[in-house]
């Protein structure tokens, strides 16, 4: 599929993710809770909590580096870490397409994209960027991809965003993706 081509069909996992949804309230833990969500949907139980998950990572190292920065950002690999002391494979991906998430959504692969605008600056040329982690649901021609969203106050914590704005802000961040092996 070429990387300007729109699946016209309507994909969506089958995994219950939207019943373990989990709200980040105002912290910066979107990956954690990402984690969170995905481990309890595959395990079918609630084993892991997004808050605490989001206080434990900022101590965990390997090769020197750190799996987040309190407060503030939860790296790829943190994410990854994450996953594997839930027993879960997990790979961190960049510079991935729309072919891809299209793939994964019709194989049932449990998706998180990192989304954002990391060079966003202020007209008094401060810094305002930022970074999002969200979990693929599915997609709709018309609505376009529908995520189970951290950010999100409301459960199931499906929003929908635009084909555009989306590739914008996926394009923006490197088209990262982690893939979780059920």
């Amino acid at each position: 599929m070429a990387e300007a081509e729109v699946s016209r069909e309507s994909l969506r996992l089958a995994q219950p993710l939207s019943e373990w949804h989990q709200h980040q309230g105002q912290s910066n833990d979107c990956g954690p809770y990402c984690v969170a969500m995905v481990v309890n949907t595959l395990r079918n139980a609630r084993i892991v909590d997004g808050a605490l998950l989001g206080q434990e990572l900022p101590h965990w190292r390997r090769f020197l580096l750190p799996a987040r920065v309190r407060g503030w950002a939860t790296f790829p690999w943190g994410v990854v870490w994450a996953f594997e002391r839930e027993g879960l494979h997990a790979r961190w991906r960049v510079f991935q397409s729309r072919a891809r998430l299209y793939d994964n959504l019709r194989e049932g692969i449990s998706t998180i994209v990192i989304v954002g605008d990391p060079l966003c600056f202020s007209k008094q040329r401060r810094w305002q960027g930022w970074a999002h982690y969200k979990i693929l649901y599915g997609w709709d021609p018309e609505k376009g991809w529908g995520f189970v969203d951290p950010a999100v106050p409301f459960s199931p914590g499906i929003s929908w965003q635009g084909d555009t704005a989306f590739w914008s802000y996926w394009r923006g961040m490197g088209r990262q993706l982690i893939e979780v092996a059920p």
